[in-house]
């Protein structure tokens, strides 16, 4: 009885580890020199950019447009699909964005971090961005 039901358990394992590889970060390279920015849009603070063949793993491209997650070494944000090689929308896992959500995750000591709340209506047609502080990524210290 034990080795059925531990037979049972390593099949059902197996069975989920394609799930487990599809949601895994894609590779993919910089196809030109690109900024990152902190947001889907390039309304949204410059975050850095990345050279030409600059190696980063793709964590998701948001449903419906062609902005992509990324992580650059310690660097997090997002890239325009068009300027990354490699990448197959297909294949990229759909997620979601929230700036609220994404900027406490990634951003909560950033210049811009306290203009979180001007950038509530971002998706609105009449939507203006917040002025962003000067300074490097996080301000003057």
């Amino acid at each position: 009885m034990l080795k059925l039901i531990s037979s049972r358990l390593c099949v059902g394992l197996l069975m989920l580890l394609p799930l487990a590889a599809l949601a895994q970060p894609l590779s993919a390279m910089t196809s030109q020199a690109v900024n990152v920015r902190a947001g889907p849009d390039p309304v949204f603070p410059l975050v850095t950019w990345l050279p030409r063949s600059e190696p980063v793993r793709v964590v998701g491209c948001l449903r419906g447009s062609p902005w992509c997650d990324v992580v650059a070494g310690r660097t997090r944000g997002w890239v325009h699909s068009r300027y990354l090689s490699h990448v197959v929308r297909t294949r990229a896992p759909e997620i979601e964005f929230s700036v609220e959500d994404y900027w406490r995750a990634h951003y909560p000591r950033s210049r811009w971090y306290p203009t979180l709340s001007g950038w509530a209506e971002w998706e609105s047609p009449s939507f203006t961005p917040p002025p962003v502080p000067r300074g490097g990524l996080f301000g003057s210290r």
